[in-house]
């Protein structure tokens, strides 16, 4: 069998899709004979993410594990694309990852990063009458706190398919502070694209400063005033 033709693309950007695809709606008469995927769309408070699937239903669910994104009901619409036998492959690789395009859905991903910037937390201490422990907030500096204070830095990672000995293999990028670093190698993405990293700082509490996440530079940070995609082809 062929290696399937898989496009290279050279871009910059982030984000993020989903857990168990669970099915709903009811399948949608279809006339096309031949082998093919429909597009699905759906949207939340970051945008819409276009994603092909080999499905007639007429909607799709996909659940988050992140806290910061809505749940997606896909719908499906009229456009499709005629695959191949090997080309199958590949798109079963695509949904059974979870994986969307990071380049036709640059938008979503640009607002993604956009919305998981870095923030500033403190320090208390807390107690329950009995014992004390310390927490994190991003509640302003009270009486409780302890003069600690971290930053909390998103990264993240893209995916790509590597097609070997007949079968495609999923395989991860390392985090980074900007998907736009990766993209053009990591062309995919999905719901084990963000981590959360720390940076640990300590101030006297009387002295403490008004502070701003952008006061520190300890995290590079994605380039969000420049949106431009420099896409390339091989």
């Amino acid at each position: 069998m062929n290696k399937p033709k898989v496009r290279k693309v050279y871009l910059k950007i982030l984000a993020l899709l989903t857990c168990p695809l669970i099915l709903s709606g009811c399948s949608v008469e279809c006339n096309i004979p031949e082998k093919h995927v429909h597009k699905y769309e759906g949207s939340n408070r970051h945008g819409s993410v276009a994603i092909y699937l080999q499905s007639e239903r007429k909607a799709k669910r996909v659940t988050y594990y992140d806290p910061h994104i809505s749940d997606f009901i896909y719908e499906r619409k009229d456009e499709h694309r005629e695959i191949t036998n090997d080309d199958e492959g590949l798109y079963h690789a695509l949904e059974k990852g979870k994986l969307f395009d990071g380049i036709e859905n640059w938008d979503y991903l640009y607002n993604v990063m956009k919305n998981h910037r870095d923030y500033i937390e403190y320090q208390y201490e807390a107690t329950d009458g009995e014992s004390w422990w310390n927490e994190w907030s991003t509640k302003k500096p009270k009486y409780d706190f302890t003069g600690k204070v971290r930053i909390t830095h998103y990264r993240f990672c893209g995916h790509k398919l590597i097609y070997k000995d007949g079968e495609w293999i999923d395989e991860r990028s390392p985090f980074v502070d900007d998907i736009r670093d990766i993209i053009d190698e990591y062309p995919y993405f999905n719901d084990d694209c963000v981590e959360i990293v720390y940076k640990q700082y300590e101030f006297n509490k009387s002295e403490l400063p008004r502070l701003k996440a952008e006061d520190f530079h300890y995290f590079n940070k994605p380039d969000l005033s420049n949106k431009e995609l420099n896409i390339n082809t091989k």
